[in-house]
């Protein structure tokens, strides 16, 4: 089982990104997996994670910024506005199948931390974030 698991993390690949990456640790404590996702300057109102099917847990987040600045006198003034928006997604797969209706999800100080008890699942599952 471990080798298992060892073998599908080295296959972890960020897939879909825009504007970075999503570095996540994976850990099996025996009766459920683990996802913890490091997600700096993002709010839990950026952040969807779902199940698309028992064997993967898919972390989708978008955020946009803006900046505004003005510059002048009375005779020209210049206003600058910025806009970034940023993407980016992660499907992760797991080893074995996990309970969608037991799955819960926590984002605290910029740490997503999603809890997959295992067990069957069913069609794609939305995790609310609390």
């Amino acid at each position: 089982m471990f080798d298992q698991l060892s073998r599908q993390i080295g296959e972890f690949e960020p897939q879909g990104e825009t504007g970075g990456t999503i570095a996540i640790d994976v850990a099996d404590t025996g009766d459920a997996f683990e996802v913890t996702a490091d997600m700096p300057s993002f709010e839990s109102d950026d952040i969807q994670v779902t199940l698309p099917d028992a064997r993967t847990v898919r972390i989708d987040a978008s955020r946009t910024s803006e900046t505004e600045t003005e510059e002048g006198d009375d005779e020209m003034r210049y206003i600058r506005q910025e806009r970034r928006e940023q993407s980016i997604s992660r499907s992760i797969p797991l080893p074995e199948d996990v309970d969608e209706a037991e799955a819960s999800a926590d984002f605290d100080n910029g740490v997503l931390t999603i809890h997959l008890p295992k067990m069957t699942g069913g069609d794609s599952t939305n995790i609310p974030l609390s």
